[in-house]
């Protein structure tokens, strides 16, 4: 393609005053601009000069000073060298139409010079390398930047723009909307779009009451409504007539508002209002009579919905996240809106509901269904739910109009006996599951899994209650063992592997209750939505990935998700990091040993969100070793996990559990560390080299005295220095001898370190000496540990010989550690030794007059 070709294709220059321009021969000293663009949405236009013309990228959030925002940059266009001049309106109906305005501008130059070469040979180079790094002269943007192209993506002209740590860099957060003119155009033409995009859903609702009247058959709703409910579709697919909201794991609910009493019940009647008072207190603050359709939702600690944490619901000191999203509008200020079409009540709903942190209305998509259900898996999310745009709302029927689209195949089944438990198992064998196929019962198989002990003794508790003589099948089925039958009044939900021809389940795994479901209601029913979908049903899909178990140490240890990206950069899976970890487990588990586990758990790699678990939950193996162990914060014993061996490993690294982060004392001597940690914690401002400066000052001191220190990368941007205490001393004592070394450290470098712990108070230019890491229940990652940070960087150890200006945190990681570890032993082994004698280490401080 031509120079600016696509440029002049997309844009008619007798409408628009944006300049046609032409290629020019590129300037000495670079140009570069961002423009702030007001079209379908705002954004930021970056460009850069290059080979006569401006490479371009669209910047959603704008760029940032910040190093840590990664901007996520779309490569468009390339545009004529006249554009960076370009501000003013692009009229409706052209390319881009809206109000254009110059955020930044000036000079750039690449970061790396070379010899006999132009800046714009040298930008050429890289960008076909996809990878540039530039120095930006601007009045707002200043120093080094990087734009990275993001590989392996379905968006190929996906970029990073990153800020480099340099004088110009920022730790706080960064937003371009706060760095604008007070007279901007841009503002102003976005506060009159605002204005009177209200002013249109305003008239809306004003009017609301008059075509609300002429529907052919509005009807009062009666006292208690029960919801419409969906078909089910096995497939994801696209199309303009339908759109696609998430499939939420919660429970069903429905608000009624229309009196000075709030109703808040499930699909079958149950009374909410008790059981989740917060969102029927939050729901008083409404300003119309609505009655509204939802989904009462609990929040894990990693931020995904949870539907075990919803059966928590007053449990002792529980005090979950809870949020009812709000999907239709069913009646708004005394008139029905049933017979309204999807839209019409979404547009309507979205105007009336009074959002807060525990009432929000659950938005959707248009017609890209499959980019929204690969979104859903990649989130860890239950599906999507596909609603036709002209369908109304049809109460107590599942219709075809509405279709639910699972990620992993899941239903309900009637509970109608159990057998008798063999072995070693306690209360009950399997689960007896039924379904009803045209208002019969009909057997679908046994679930015997999925149970742990505490729910084996719940549930047979709850099943005693429902026992009778006779089979609610029509046809008795045969089971696997005697059976015991129940009143066909419990609900379960399974997960499977797929439905034979004869109705059954295969390999059904029980989930949970399902107490909000009418047994009655659990029928065998499929739909899709019309021709399309029916063909597209028929191509095959990939097949889901299978869990694995595989034996390891002593144990069968249930693997899953094995190909998940936990690096999606690095390309380094879920099953590469258990690899790792098996391969060089006789190295680390010296150092895990009867120590206790603080589990920081990355379910969804790096990149998603991440918590902390001390407390093994009730789903841990039985082969696991737990620990109870006083927590001072909480106030109570807490089953600690302890990894003594490769299969405990495994589970872990399964868990999510990227880094293993142990106690420096073991669980026999929990009051007395094997050893002293002198952390050394760069600011923002500082390099590793100066890292390195500070560790090699710490080795000089400890020679004075004669003690040797263990030197080990932390993974991240600092260095370890461990001391061997041999578990000696108390906490106290080893604290204090670590605050004796890193006074004396700070005295011979006054100008590059600090002991200021506050972040507020310390100079970003500062390294901070951290002796307080040395506390009962303080964590650290463990030496040979990858860290969750790009490039899956290991903490190394190392020795003093390495510790010298070229080292870089990033040198020892997933792909080379193993060698090293062939090559060199495990060079922390001393770590876990005697220990010094810390009475002799200080007298040696006073002899030569340190102190």
């Amino acid at each position: 393609m031509m120079p600016l070709e696509e440029y002049h294709k997309k844009r008619d220059f007798k409408t628009t005053s944006e300049p046609e321009g032409k290629q020019n021969e590129s300037t000495t000293k670079l140009k570069f601009v961002v423009q702030r663009h007001a079209a379908t949405r705002l954004h930021y236009d970056f460009r850069l000069e290059m080979e006569g013309v401006l490479k371009s990228w669209a910047v959603p959030k704008g760029p940032s000073l910040n190093p840590s925002d990664k901007r996520l940059a779309m490569m468009v266009e390339d545009h004529p060298y006249e554009y960076r001049r370009f501000e003013g309106s692009i009229p409706q109906g052209n390319y881009g139409a809206g109000e254009v305005e110059i955020w930044d501008e000036g000079t750039y130059e690449p970061l790396e010079k070379i010899t006999g070469k132009t800046d714009d040979l040298i930008m050429r180079a890289e960008l076909h390398k996809q990878s540039l790094k530039v120095i930006l002269h601007g009045k707002k943007l200043k120093g080094e930047f990087a734009l990275v192209k993001i590989k392996n993506t379905a968006e190929e002209n996906a970029w990073l723009l990153i800020k480099h740590k340099d004088k110009y860099s920022v730790s706080e957060d960064y937003d371009a909307e706060e760095h604008i003119s007070k007279n901007s155009k841009v503002t102003a033409y976005l506060q009159k779009k605002t204005s009177k995009k209200k002013n249109e859903t305003a008239e809306s609702l004003k009017h609301y009451k008059n075509y609300a009247q002429s529907l052919s058959q509005e009807k009062k709703l009666p006292g208690f409504i029960r919801p419409m409910l969906c078909k089910t579709s096995d497939i994801p697919f696209d199309d303009k007539d339908w759109a696609f909201e998430i499939k939420w794991d919660g429970y069903r609910a429905i608000a009624d508002l229309r009196n000075e009493v709030i109703q808040l019940y499930s699909r079958n009647g149950l009374d909410f209002s008790i059981s989740f008072k917060k969102i029927a207190d939050s729901l008083k603050i409404q300003k119309h009579e609505m009655v509204l359709d939802g989904e009462i939702v609990a929040y894990d600690d990693k931020g995904k919905p949870n539907f075990q944490w919803l059966q928590r619901i007053g449990e002792q000191n529980i005090d979950l996240v809870l949020i009812y999203q709000v999907f239709d509008l069913l009646s708004l200020n005394g008139h029905s809106t049933e017979n309204l079409s999807y839209l019409q009540r979404k547009e309507l709903l979205k105007e009336a509901l009074a959002e807060n942190e525990i009432i929000q209305y659950h938005d959707h998509i248009l017609e890209k269904g499959k980019d929204f259900f690969q979104a859903a898996e990649d989130m860890g999310l239950e599906g999507i739910i596909a609603k036709k745009l002209d369908s109304t709302y049809k109460e107590n029927t599942r219709s075809s109009e509405w279709l639910k689209i699972k990620i992993h195949k899941s239903d309900e089944a009637v509970i109608c006996g159990f057998t008798e438990p063999k072995g070693a198992r306690k209360q009950f064998g399997s689960l007896i599951l039924g379904k009803y196929l045209e208002d019969e019962l009909v057997f679908c198989g046994h679930s015997g899994t999925g149970f742990t002990d505490k729910l084996l003794r719940e549930l047979y508790q709850k099943m005693q209650q429902l026992r009778v003589k006779e089979s609610a099948f029509k046809v008795t089925p045969k089971t696997n063992s005697r059976a015991t039958w129940l009143r066909p009044e419990m609900v379960a939900e399974i997960k499977f592997t797929e439905l034979t021809k004869d109705h059954i389940y295969r390999h059904p795994v029980f989930l949970r209750l399902r107490e909000d479901i009418d047994p009655l209601e659990v029928k065998f029913t499929t739909d899709v939505p019309d021709k399309k979908t029916k063909m597209e049903s028929k191509i095959p899909r990939k097949a889901p990935e299978k869990d694995q178990v595989k034996k390891i140490g002593k144990q069968q240890v249930l693997l899953t998700n094995q190909k998940k990206l936990y690096f999606p950069e690095d390309r380094v899976s879920k099953g590469d990091i258990v690899d790792y970890y098996q391969r060089i487990s006789k190295f680390i588990l010296p150092h895990l040993r009867n120590r206790p586990q603080s589990l920081n758990r990355f379910p969804n790699g790096i990149g998603g969100l991440s918590f902390y678990q001390k407390d093994a939950d009730e789903h841990t193996p039985n082969w696991v070793t737990l620990e109870k162990v006083y927590s001072e914060t909480n106030d109570k014993y807490l089953d600690y996990i302890i990894c003594n061996d490769k299969e405990t490993l495994a589970y872990l690294n399964n868990l999510g559990c990227i880094e293993l982060n142990v106690w420096t004392s073991r669980v026999q001597k929990a009051e007395f560390p094997d050893y002293l940690v002198l952390d050394l914690d760069p600011s923002e401002k500082n390099t590793f080299e100066d890292v390195i400066e500070v560790a090699l000052v710490v080795k000089e001191v400890l020679d004075r005295i004669g003690i040797v220190g263990y030197p080990k990368t932390s993974g991240s941007s600092g260095i370890h220095v461990y001391i061997p205490m041999g578990g000696k001393y108390t906490y106290d004592q080893v604290k204090g001898f670590g605050h004796i070394l890193m006074q004396l450290v700070q005295e011979k470098l006054p100008e590059l370190t600090t002991l200021e712990r506050s972040l507020q108070k310390r100079d970003k230019k500062k390294i901070y000496l951290d002796y307080l890491q040395n506390r009962r229940a303080q964590t650290l990652a463990s030496v040979y540990s990858i860290r969750p940070k790009p490039g899956a960087p290991v903490s190394a150890p190392l020795e003093w010989a390495e510790v010298k200006k070229g080292l870089r945190p990033t040198d020892f990681n997933i792909f080379n550690m193993a060698e090293r570890l062939k090559d060199k032993g495990d060079l922390f082994k001393p770590v876990l030794a005697k220990g010094i004698d810390l009475l002799k280490a200080l007298s040696k401080f006073e002899n030569q007059s340190y102190l």
